[in-house]
């Protein structure tokens, strides 16, 4: 039986099927027109068209959505609120770089299914991008179709039945490199020999508060004098102050200083003044809200600090470690002399006291000593 049809166009036969998808400034109303061999297929298409343009699937345009089309919008106006910007830049520079140009993110938004982004990932780790990228591309992409799935725009989230590669077993070799301690720190020479060289430098009691407390940079030049209590001998870590790409939609980057709250509640933490930090903080002038200064009231510059730390080691022939590098310090030395790791944890203000026994490594005379008071077992 042949197909109905109520239109022909260059000697071919349609069914067309028109419906109004909404209306001008004027009330006039906006028509389109959908084709098929017969009725049935016109009908599907029409229906097709006219729920995805009801849950937003199709903008007034016309054109069907896209990731490409939505996700920046979605980062930027609702990831945007909740995330700090060093991690909005992280999740743009992995759009821009991962995502945006791949053929999937030009596909209907509701087409995209599983074996498709499996297919992605496979072929983004031919091209020998790294597997822990691929898992940041994974951990973006999941979260931007969680959303698209709330709010309708597709049935069910195509990362879901999503196998992420596996990092790949290395040699015997790697293994034993790995266990090796995987940071740098100085030993308690070294430490005697870098209050030399700080001595009178401008960031000197900057580096001693470092070594005396384990604080990470951002938060030692975030530090308030309200944070500080003295009458407890108390150093409460509340604030981070940090320099990181204020993105626009359109990608332009805009470098800002700001005094924000730690990134996790671990980091926020109480730490004990030790009786050097104490006469260290009495010693300082109270210019302005920043415990750590410059003349003119200011926040210290991350960057000469940076620079100020780099340029002296060099000068007095120092191996270069990281600024960083004093915050191991500080854990290593309580590790030293005996303090236990919870302790340790909770000062250095860990999610986990796992991340906490990468110091352990550093403590190679212990593990031998443990070795030899067992010796007696094979007497």
């Amino acid at each position: 039986m042949a197909n109905k049809t109520n239109f022909s166009v260059n000697g071919k036969h349609y069914y067309r099927i028109t419906k109004t998808i909404g209306r001008k400034s004027d009330g006039t109303p906006i028509r389109k027109a959908f084709y098929g061999y017969g009725m049935k297929e016109a009908k599907l298409k029409a229906d097709k068209y006219m729920n995805n343009l009801k849950t937003g699937l199709i903008l007034n345009n016309g054109k069907v959505l896209t990731v490409n089309m939505l996700l920046p919008r979605w980062l930027f106006s609702v990831k945007k609120i909740e995330l700090k910007p060093s991690s909005l830049d992280s999740y743009e520079s992995t759009y821009r770089n991962y995502i945006r140009e791949n053929l999937i993110s030009d596909l209907p938004i509701n087409e995209i299914k599983s074996l498709k982004i499996q297919e992605y990932y496979n072929e983004l780790i031919k091209k020998n991008v790294s597997i822990n990228t691929v898992k940041k591309v994974h951990k973006l992409l999941r979260q931007f179709f969680r959303y698209a799935d709330r709010e309708g725009y597709i049935i069910k989230n195509p990362c879901a039945n999503v196998t992420l590669p596996k990092i790949r077993k290395e040699n015997a070799q790697a293994i034993i490199q790995n266990k090796k301690v995987k940071f740098s720190y100085f030993n308690e020479n070294e430490i005697e020999n870098l209050k030399k060289v700080f001595k009178n430098n401008k960031y000197e009691k900057i580096v001693l508060f470092a070594l005396g407390t384990g604080m990470r940079q951002g938060e030692i030049l975030g530090l308030q004098w309200s944070d500080i209590d003295f009458k407890n001998r108390e150093i409460h870590v509340l604030h981070n102050l940090n320099t990181s790409a204020d993105i626009s939609e359109i990608g332009k980057r805009t470098y800002v200083t700001l005094l924000q709250e730690p990134k996790t509640e671990n980091s926020i933490r109480i730490i004990p003044m030790s009786n050097s930090i104490y006469q260290l903080l009495k010693s300082l002038p109270h210019i302005s809200n920043f415990v750590f200064c410059r003349e003119d009231g200011r926040y210290v510059s991350a960057k000469h600090l940076q620079s100020v730390w780099r340029k002296t080691l060099i000068k007095e022939n120092i191996p270069f470690r990281k600024f960083h590098d004093l915050r191991h310090t500080f854990a290593t030395m309580l590790l030293t002399h005996g303090a236990d790791l919870i302790t340790v944890k909770e000062l250095l203000g860990h999610s986990s006291v796992k991340i906490t026994e990468i110091y352990l490594d550093a403590l190679p005379k212990t593990k031998k000593e443990i070795i030899h008071k067992i010796d007696f077992l094979l007497k």
